[in-house]
């Protein structure tokens, strides 16, 4: 049977300042690998018949494998030699607090948009005293994490369903149901909602 390469990443030529610099990246990027498979390292010993302790000691930049070495874990995983090489990439973004704005009844704060990788993105959201918002039924694989930060609301799904949370508290749900955020008390809601667009 043929084997078949899945890239991690783009290959590139990389500038190895040390060994030890090479060592590290080749034991983060054979981790993230193995993890992006579901597979353990009994599992990646079996198929590359590298032993187990090996394998351990490669990902934590305890010992450079050899060319061999990696030529083994490479065809037992089915990934490509030089994304063992490169370097990872660092992305890092902040968001700093800022005004909720007026969206649909409720104020919100687009924390992270709606990411093509991830499949979510992430709101702040705002609920008046003595209000309610209503929400149509989404997709069939779209989910919705509530995290309220503070206040109490209950929500509500198909108009039959009802599930009160507080403060510190989280539910979660399929979205492919009318559902309504309704805040019943004399103070505001704040919370947290990441909505994961299944695939």
């Amino acid at each position: 049977m043929k084997n078949i390469y899945i890239p991690d990443e783009f290959f590139t030529n990389e500038n190895f300042t040390s060994t030890e610099d090479m060592t590290r990246i080749i034991g983060t990027n054979l981790k993230r690998a193995r993890l992006r498979r579901g597979l353990s390292l009994d599992e990646v010993s079996t198929r590359s018949t590298v032993s187990k302790s090996m394998l351990s000691d490669i990902e934590r930049g305890r010992k450079c494998p050899t060319v061999a070495v990696l030529h083994k874990i490479c065809d037992g995983i089915h990934v490509a030699l030089p994304s063992l090489l490169r370097e990872p990439e660092k992305f890092v973004e902040v968001v700093h607090n800022k005004e909720l704005v007026q969206r649909g009844g409720f104020e919100v704060q687009d924390l992270f948009q709606y990411d093509t990788n991830s499949s979510i993105e992430i709101q702040k959201l705002r609920i008046a005293p003595n209000s309610e918002i209503q929400a149509a039924a989404h997709g069939e694989s779209i989910w919705e994490y509530l995290m309220v930060i503070d206040g109490t609301f209950t929500l509500i799904l198909d108009e039959e369903d009802a599930y009160e949370i507080g403060k510190g508290e989280a539910i979660r749900f399929l979205a492919n149901r009318k559902h309504t955020y309704v805040n019943r008390t004399d103070r505001e809601v704040l919370m947290f909602n990441i909505i994961y667009y299944g695939g």
